[in-house]
């Protein structure tokens, strides 16, 4: 475990299977499960499980949490109650394989915010990486079709998704300037302050939308999103960029396509379309000439 612990590589791995079955579950889950209703029931039963494996460093760690709120809510916002909510939103409207192959264009995003906060740049080859998974991004989002792009014509759950990415590219960048305080009671704090905030909207979806039923695949969704998705994943994904760097954990979204587009195949039913055929090669290209370099 301590080896796991130490390269970010097998962090970013476990991660990526980690999250493939978030989107899998979710779009498995639509028709049943309101988007803010799973958000909010999968944190709420994160977090006792959270609170036991951090409370050995709860009452070392919250003079720091007084001192970093306004942080830490944002950190929050982005992370717990934003990402998770425009992702299941998103996947109301589209397949899970799009939500993968646009999750791609995460470490794009993270690299040019790195470059504007805190001026840390990539290399030529990288950036060629970069381009090409762009490129292919934007082939998966307008169908292959080029007259959508000029048209503005998208399907709105892509650009549900793109606005998820765009929150998750932003709490990467900004893990950098994370408080010093253990890994799983930033965790667990930053999961109670999204719950907190996701709970009005949660309310508001249950009168006026749809409530979340009481249903074995409810039940079943929310516990392997509350374990898996959520606690395994973001352990591993914040330990990553903690020991590799923003630049280097945001490549996990490279992985993603592989994982879970496979998933989506066997599990939905889903289809690989031509357009699919075009953008992935060229995202797997970016994989390679992403990687190259710090």
């Amino acid at each position: 475990m301590k080896f796991i612990w130490n390269h970010a590589y097998l962090l970013m791995a476990l991660t990526a299977i980690a999250w493939s079955g978030n989107a899998i579950t979710a779009r498995g889950l639509n028709d049943i499960i309101p988007p803010v209703g799973l958000a909010f029931w999968r944190w709420v039963v994160a977090a006792p499980i959270l609170l036991v494996i951090a409370w050995p460093h709860l009452r070392e760690d919250l003079p720091k949490v007084k001192e970093n709120l306004p942080f830490l809510l944002v950190l929050s916002a982005l992370s717990v109650a934003a990402y998770n909510t425009l992702l299941y939103q998103g996947l109301l409207s589209t397949t899970a394989i799009n939500s993968f192959l646009i999750n791609t264009l995460r470490p794009s995003i993270i690299v040019l915010l790195s470059i504007i906060f805190f001026r840390q740049g990539i290399t030529l080859l990288q950036s060629l990486g970069f381009s090409l998974a762009f490129i292919g991004t934007i082939t998966i989002v307008v169908r292959g079709d080029s007259s959508r792009l000029l048209n503005l014509d998208f399907n709105i759950g892509d650009l549900w998704i793109l606005a998820a990415t765009v929150c998750w590219a932003i709490y990467t960048v900004l893990l950098k300037k994370r408080p010093k305080m253990h890994a799983t009671s930033f965790l667990a704090f930053t999961v109670i302050l999204g719950i907190l905030m996701l709970f009005p909207f949660y309310v508001w979806e249950t009168i006026f939308i749809k409530p979340t039923p009481l249903r074995v695949e409810t039940v079943g969704g929310v516990l392997y999103l509350a374990v898996i998705s959520s606690i395994v994943a973001y352990l591993c994904y914040n330990r990553a960029v903690e020991i590799g760097g923003a630049n280097k954990a945001g490549q996990v979204s490279y992985m993603l396509p592989i994982v879970g587009s496979g998933l989506a195949i066997l599990l939905l039913g889903e289809k690989f379309e031509f357009y699919h055929v075009i953008g992935f090669p060229l995202i797997i290209a970016g994989v390679y000439f992403g990687s190259k370099g710090k």
